[in-house]
């Protein structure tokens, strides 16, 4: 009889852990007065409970579209989309989970790709260990 993959337990147990603890909105956008879960946080928390159970996130970029608009200033605004992969992987029987999400950002410099990949893994952890 096959055995469950042991990534299925370790995101449990991950899961278990972030169901107690949960990511506060610490973060606070200033110009549109919100409140969020900045991706350093979102790295904070998970990073024990990954480690301690042997998974490993490793993502990649399926797909990659930037565009530029400019702004009523006249100043290039870059908007990039995302479509990125990510592999749960477990130590313990070489397992892995793959979890599909985008990530959307924008900058007025060289950091929109970055922004979208923070999203990205934001929202991928998000999808799989439900915090």
């Amino acid at each position: 009889m096959n055995e469950t993959p042991k990534v299925y337990s370790a995101i449990n147990a991950v899961q278990l852990a972030m169901s107690q603890e949960g990511i506060a909105k610490t973060g606070r956008h200033q110009q549109q007065n919100y409140a969020f879960r900045g991706i350093d946080a979102v790295y904070a928390a998970l990073a024990p409970h990954l480690a301690k159970n042997g998974l490993c996130v490793l993502p990649r970029v399926l797909s990659r579209e930037t565009f530029e608009k400019q702004t009523k200033l006249v100043s290039p605004l870059y908007f990039t989309h995302l479509m990125v992969e990510g592999d749960v992987g477990s130590r313990a029987d070489v397992a892995k989970h793959t979890i599909c999400t985008v990530g959307e950002a924008m900058d007025s410099a060289d950091k929109s790709s970055n922004k979208a990949m923070s999203a990205a893994y934001k929202y991928a952890c998000f999808m799989a260990f439900w915090f």
